[in-house]
């Protein structure tokens, strides 16, 4: 399973908050249950090939569901929950060395504060998100955006600190960083259709 920071890293690019805490909620039985820990709190994990599926992640109707929220930020964090298990799912299908390739591309995206404002849309330093609200472009003040960048980039540190694999492949991007940033742009353009079609 990935980390609760790669899930917050995801969700950071994606939502502009990252969700940190609902991530490590929801992942609190691995303390008990090591991998079977998705049998609590992992609902649309279990689901899978019934409800969706890699070709339909998420179905029209879990949209009109999340469209019944209650406001943008509750079904926001609801899309964050859903799409957990989602991510679950895709690291399943990882190899180890895929595995380690995607969280050093999250890490390199989340030490990268002019990649998440350009790319993903999300000004970290000033506490803002990107968003199309009835057709205008604009930058929402979300106040809470600089203090859970800080604190999730403090945690994803430490992790970088005791992981000499992960240092070695944000060195790797580092030395690449114009040919990573046109792949990164590249897969932001495909998430962007993916989630609109």
């Amino acid at each position: 399973m990935p980390s609760a920071w790669v899930h917050a890293g995801i969700d950071l690019i994606a939502y502009g908050r990252p969700y940190f805490d609902l991530h490590k909620e929801k992942d609190k039985a691995y303390e008990l249950l090591g991998p079977n820990h998705r049998i609590v709190d992992h609902d649309w994990y279990q689901t899978y090939g019934r409800f969706w599926n890699f070709c339909e992640p998420f179905p029209s109707w879990i949209k009109d569901i999340l469209g019944n929220e209650e406001g943008a930020d509750k079904a926001e964090e609801q899309m964050a929950w859903i799409d957990h298990d989602y991510i679950d799912r895709t690291w399943d299908v990882l190899s180890n060395s895929e595995r380690k390739y995607w969280e050093g591309f999250f890490a390199w995206v989340l030490f990268s504060s002019d990649i998440l404002k350009d790319w993903a849309g999300v000004d970290v330093l000033n506490g803002k998100i990107h968003r199309v609200i009835e057709g205008q472009e604009i930058w929402e003040e979300c106040p809470y955006t600089k203090a859970e960048y800080r604190r999730l980039r403090r945690y994803v540190e430490v992790v970088k600190s005791s992981d000499k694999r992960l240092r070695d492949i944000l060195e790797r991007y580092r030395q690449e960083k114009g040919n990573l940033v046109k792949e990164a742009y590249s897969l932001r353009i495909e998430f962007v259709i993916y989630n609109v079609s």
